[in-house]
């Protein structure tokens, strides 16, 4: 149940009790909340707090990583951040700055900061590295994800004080039910009402209600609240073993371990991770003056940690209806924690497991227990999963072995040279239990069934030809141009719909620009098709070596291509399009002792004409506008 509107958390705000911004924040916090107000408004009341400037400042350089060029003036902080994610910021500052310190006595304000910090600064590194988005509010979630707890320490200083203290004699206290009990709330509640009241998005303030306990949790699996929730759960986990006293610390290691392994976060990634938050704090740290963390390099801590599979907590796999087959089953990783997670797994559920850590060791394997299945990562020292299977189908006597490739993207490639190396299914990372349940009954059926009916030729051929099938299916769905080793039409409308709706989300700029090769038919009926596949070919080379790194170019069909831009005004994309106009023009392409002139004719587009109403609109206005290019002579850009 929310606290927002609740009759008690009124009376919090109005008599002030609940921890709030002060000075030119809530200066800021006001000013962003009128419904017509400028950049430059916002920029003019923060340059009257220098420390404030600076911090934005130095945000707008760390969390914008798309940016190519250093922000020096909170004017550019302002319009590259953003009036929503400046608000935050500013709120979040604010807080650090004015809540160092308070009147309960238990609880560790400084620790609290430090923190929630490392906090924001994990899931910012957490977020990029899955690919979910960008990290500017995730951060700002990280900062203030738990800041109910400070407010429970503002409210009820001596009561908190209590109740922190019988919590600090025993480890197993769960603090929120003794909140609930004391307070009829606990400081999850109480900070998504205060997220919800400062106007932060619905699935912030869901994912900070939920993220220490994400199994009560009902997102759907793979959507981005889910996604959300996991960022936070290991962000959170991983800033308290790093606050945490050295020989706690090394007890809740393993933990960590495996919440980020069964998200797909391996050994490596995560010490990736851990050493790149710690220098991420070093700079946040000064900035917001918030005392050090010691703490030794990740490597050493989690290379050093013992893995025990009687202390791991892992999801039970469904057995369904059909009748249990007991396998023998070798897993190869190298990664012990993955081997650790996925052992108890299938052991749990009641099949005899073997491990070796690469391709090398697997054959040794294969060759004392004879597994009747498989499953094996593809990236290994060496050897890896892909020479692994192909070894391994060489002998004849264990090629009936039913093989699992284990990769870290579903790439319709990658998947096609496992299935022709003999792989028979794959799984992607991370690992769901549910997933792994039903394809391993899938594999116990057809080890079952070679083991009592000795399949035949016919069967084996069948087999091979469903998987060819499949093959076929997955090369279908590619979203890749052969030709031109551009995305396609299909990737493009999918693209173009995403960043319109980002586009939207965030109040930031779209351009698109349609181009076409001029006059490309005649190069075509004068010289063939090969040589107009050279043309066609000379031109994307020139289209990629004049892009952006945010700019997407697409090949729509015949001369035609699409590039995407965002977070680009339409100034902007006329002045990207005559770059690329000009080098398209400088090009010679020279067949049969002739030299062909190319050109193209460009028409651009932006979200920012109000007509524009969906990504269809957008696009049909530069189909338009490439028409009346062409018509007004050929080799120009028109954006109006």
């Amino acid at each position: 149940m929310s606290l927002l509107g609740n009759p008690k958390f009124e009376e919090f705000k109005a008599k002030g009790h609940l921890p709030s911004p002060k000075g030119v924040a809530l200066q800021v916090v006001r000013l962003t909340q009128q419904e017509e107000v400028s950049s430059q408004q916002i920029a003019h009341v923060i340059k009257a707090d220098p420390a404030l400037s600076g911090r934005l400042i130095k945000a707008a350089n760390a969390l914008m990583v798309y940016n190519t060029r250093p922000v020096v003036a909170v004017s550019d902080a302002v319009t590259v951040l953003g009036i929503n994610m400046v608000r935050q910021l500013a709120l979040g500052f604010s807080l650090v700055a004015d809540s160092r310190e308070g009147y309960c006595k238990r609880f560790d304000y400084t620790g609290f900061w430090a923190q929630s910090l490392l906090t924001a600064i994990a899931a910012q590194h957490l977020i990029r590295h899955k690919g979910i988005g960008s990290g500017e509010e995730i951060f700002i979630l990280g900062l203030l994800g738990q800041v109910g707890r400070l407010a429970l320490a503002t409210i009820y200083p001596e009561d908190y004080a209590e109740l922190l203290a019988k919590a600090s004699e025993d480890d197993s206290v769960d603090i929120a039910a003794r909140e609930q009990s004391k307070f009829g709330f606990d400081h999850c509640q109480l900070t998504q009402a205060m997220l919800a009241d400062w106007g932060m998005p619905r699935s912030f303030q869901d994912v900070a209600l939920l993220h220490e306990h994400p199994e009560e949790a009902h997102f759907a699996e793979g959507s981005r609240d889910w996604k959300l929730l996991n960022v936070m759960h290991i962000a959170s986990e991983l800033a308290a073993v790093c606050m945490a006293p050295t020989q706690r610390r090394r007890k809740m290691v393993p933990h960590l371990m495996l919440m980020a392994a069964r998200w797909g976060v391996e050994t490596e990634m995560l010490i990736e991770l851990g050493d790149g938050v710690i220098r991420g704090w070093a700079e946040w740290g000064r900035l917001l003056e918030i005392r050090g963390v010691e703490f030794p390099p990740f490597s050493e801590l989690l290379r050093a940690t013992q893995l025990l599979p009687g202390t791991m907590d892992v999801p039970a796999m469904t057995s369904g209806t059909a009748q249990f087959f007991k396998l023998r089953i070798l897993l190869v990783d190298d990664d012990r924690t993955i081997l650790l997670l996925l052992k108890t797994m299938l052991s749990n559920a009641g099949h005899e497991v073997e491990t070796a850590r690469n391709g090398v060791e697997a054959l040794a394997m294969v060759e004392k227990i004879t597994p009747q299945l498989i499953i094996s990562d593809w990236m290994m020292p060496e050897m890896d999963g892909i020479a692994f299977c192909r070894k391994l189908r060489e002998n004849p006597a264990w090629r009936s072995i039913y093989v699992f490739i284990v990769t870290a993207q579903e790439s319709v490639d990658r998947l096609v040279e496992a299935f022709e190396a003999g792989v028979d299914d794959y799984l992607t990372k991370p690992i769901n239990s549910k997933v792994l349940g039903a394809r391993l009954r899938a594999g116990q059926r057809v080890v079952q069934l070679q083991e009592e009916l000795a399949f035949d030729r016919q069967q084996l051929r069948e087999f091979a030809e469903e998987l060819a099938t499949s093959n076929h299916r997955l090369q279908q769905l590619a979203l890749t141009d052969v030709l031109t080793g551009l995305p396609n039409r299909r990737y493009a409308i999918d693209r173009m719909d995403q960043e319109w709706a980002l586009s939207k989300r965030v109040q930031r700029p779209l351009s698109c620009m349609m181009v076409d090769i001029d006059r490309f038919k005649s190069i075509n009926d004068t010289f063939g098709h090969k040589v107009g596949d050279e043309a066609l070919k000379h031109v994307v080379h020139a289209l990629r070596s004049s892009s952006r790194k945010q700019d997407v170019i697409c090949r729509l069909g015949g001369e035609e291509f699409l590039v995407i831009c965002p977070d680009t005004s339409l100034e902007q994309a006329w002045q990207q399009a005559e770059r690329l106009r000009q080098q398209v023009e400088a090009l010679k392409l020279n067949t049969a002792g002739k030299q062909i002139q190319m050109t193209v004719s460009i028409g651009v587009s932006s979200n920012a004409d109000t007509e524009i109403l969906s990504p269809d609109m957008l696009m049909q206005q530069a189909d338009r506008r490439l028409y009346a290019a062409k018509s007004a002579g050929r080799n120009r850009t028109v954006s109006d």
